[in-house]
């Protein structure tokens, strides 16, 4: 697989997308618990993949945390985009990618190993990552490890 690594046109991506999110933060209007529809905390994906961890607010003010990763997913952006969006649709308000790294998904052996950091988000912070992974019962036979060493 290769290694991509991030580029001037992606960070710029990156940076309009957190500077959105900030100004939606601004200019939320409330949401009505009808539109509301609770999104799971862990969405990755099998293999090794960049990820991204993001926070957002529910209707009622309760804070989440999301683990996320995409297949295929060249930057950080493209894995936080679409679940961003996902967020937004379902009704999530103050919604903030706290940063990103990698994370290897391997069912075999049943271990998830979360490490490294995005160019255009920053380093996430891996133990709340791990937290998020173990509190969901999908992955409670799992061996969950994070390290802030390597890209």
């Amino acid at each position: 697989m290769e290694e991509n690594t991030t580029n001037e046109e992606d960070q710029q991506e990156a940076a309009r997308l957190q500077a959105r999110l900030r100004q939606q933060q601004v200019t939320n209007n409330d949401v009505s618990s009808q539109e509301y529809q609770r999104l799971p905390n862990v969405s990755i994906d099998k293999g090794k993949h960049k990820y991204v961890l993001i926070s957002a607010k529910t209707p009622s003010g309760e804070r989440q945390h999301f683990v996320v990763s995409k297949k295929g997913a060249a930057y950080h952006r493209d894995a936080a985009e679409p679940f961003v969006e996902a967020l937004e649709r379902c009704g999530y308000k103050s919604i903030d990618i706290q940063g990103g790294g990698r994370i290897h998904f391997d069912t075999q052996n049943k271990t998830i190993n979360v490490y490294g950091y995005s160019y255009g988000f920053g380093l996430a912070d891996h133990a709340l990552s791990k937290s998020v992974i173990v509190q969901d019962p999908r992955f409670q036979d799992y061996d969950v490890t994070w390290s802030n060493e390597g890209y």
